[in-house]
């Protein structure tokens, strides 16, 4: 692993910076809080001032990292003057990341920072610290800290170890790298809590989320000639007792153990969305489709949203846009 010198920018505009805002994508995920978590930590501990937004609500499984009860998701933030350097971490365009409708004003007030390893990222910062040959962002703003001599504590290093088992799949996927085991070492060696991350990250299944997974695994379809595997969750398979918790994982389930070269779960969302998560093998670009679709990724995990309704077909599932 090579010193970035982008890390050293970066690290000099946060330390001179008057307040940081520090921003995780909608619908976040281990990677985007583990992340933007870990860079909170390091702010309250040298006494910047440092506020966290996420427009979307944090999902209970990561509420055990520091400092996530302190997220908000009001976006008076962008405007009330205290923050000179936001930090978006995770997050392809400004859409996802919740602050397409204040970027513009953003940067003529504030330094922009974007932290990303989506090879789809449109690089909106001032600052931009892209790799997507790196597992994870966590595994980015691990290197920020090594680069700049920062010591990493036990709350940082959970964080950071969270965002690494989230994208790696608890390095069983593609993902997995040299580098992101030996930074899960460096991060263990640093006090990382392993099994609370094992036990909110892998084994937070309930019975009813379970019993949904059923209903979504029977209705499996397979189309050989195009290599595609594909389900879907329907609106009526959501009631009060069940969360967008409850059937996260999915895709990554699928891809973990089905024989399929494309893996293609699509979601009726309550406004007339459909989401759709991709996953594929070596070789295949899910990116591509995905960006079609006004989405985004990494080439073996990517997804969208799209105004139209879900379509049954004999050996697959498919989104009819409106």
């Amino acid at each position: 692993m090579q010193f970035d010198q982008r890390n050293k920018s970066v690290y000099d505009v946060i330390k001179r910076a008057k307040g940081v805002l520090l921003v995780s994508h909608r619908g976040p995920d281990g990677d985007t809080i583990g992340a933007t978590s870990a860079l909170r930590r390091w702010c309250e501990r040298e006494g910047i001032v440092v506020t966290n937004f996420c427009s979307d609500p944090l999902p209970q499984q990561y509420l055990f990292l520091a400092g996530t009860e302190k997220y908000v998701s009001d976006p008076a933030v962008f405007d009330d003057g205290i923050h000179d350097v936001v930090v978006v971490c995770d997050c392809g365009d400004s859409r996802f990341a919740g602050i397409d409708g204040h970027i513009d004003s953003l940067k003529k007030r504030a330094t922009v920072v974007n932290f990303d390893h989506h090879p789809t990222n449109e690089g909106y910062g001032h600052l931009n610290v892209i790799d997507s040959a790196a597992s994870s962002t966590c595994e980015l703003v691990y290197r920020f800290f090594v680069d700049n001599r920062v010591e990493i504590c036990r709350d940082m290093a959970t964080s950071l170890l969270t965002g690494l088992l989230t994208d790696t799949g608890n390095f069983s996927n593609s993902a997995t790298t040299r580098d992101a085991i030996e930074a899960a070492s460096v991060l263990l060696k640093s006090g990382a809590r392993m099994h609370d991350v094992g036990r909110n990250l892998f084994r937070n299944k309930s019975v009813g989320s379970l019993r949904l997974w059923g209903a979504v695994l029977a209705r499996l379809k397979y189309d050989e000639s195009l290599g595609v595997a594909s389900t879907v969750i329907l609106a009526d398979d959501m009631n009060e007792e069940t969360t967008d918790e409850h059937v996260e994982g999915v895709s990554n389930f699928l891809n973990t153990f089905l024989d399929a070269d494309v893996i293609m779960v699509l979601r009726e969302m309550p406004d007339g969305q459909v989401r759709g998560s991709l996953r594929s093998v070596e070789g295949v670009d899910v990116s591509r489709v995905a960006k079609l679709m006004g989405g985004g990724g990494h080439r073996k995990a990517a997804g969208f949203s799209v105004a139209g309704r879900i379509v049954e077909e004999a050996d697959v599932w498919r989104v009819e846009r409106s």
